[in-house]
């Protein structure tokens, strides 16, 4: 989805290196804990999504692996913010809730 956003921008006539890309926050790799093969799997492709939990098992840092993609594509301008939607009560978490709630991601071409 990262490389064809920024793709598709480009294809509005918007270059990579003009892009401004926030990636908000999300579970970080310290708790996201997934099985092994899944690790592998992704980090196949994405070395940096690779991470360990504070437990020492394995885990997927999401936000790292965007900002990768985002940077491979050519995005210059990256900031993750590194508020984990786990460890900050003030952001929805199923993973440490339970429940479900709503998300939502924001791109725009500014005139």
């Amino acid at each position: 989805v990262v490389g064809a956003a920024v793709a598709a921008l480009n294809e509005q006539g918007v270059e990579p290196h003009e892009l401004v890309a926030l990636v908000g926050p999300a579970v970080c790799g310290r708790c996201y804990e997934v099985p092994e093969a899944m690790v592998e799997l992704l980090a196949t492709a994405l070395p940096a999504a690779r991470s360990t939990t504070r437990s020492g098992t394995p885990a997927l840092d999401l936000p790292a692996a965007v900002a990768a993609q985002l940077t491979a594509a050519g995005v210059t301008d990256v900031e993750v913010d590194p508020t984990c939607t786990v460890e900050s009560e003030n952001l929805y978490s199923h993973r440490r809730d339970g429940v479900t709630g709503r998300v939502a991601g924001v791109v725009w071409l500014a005139a």
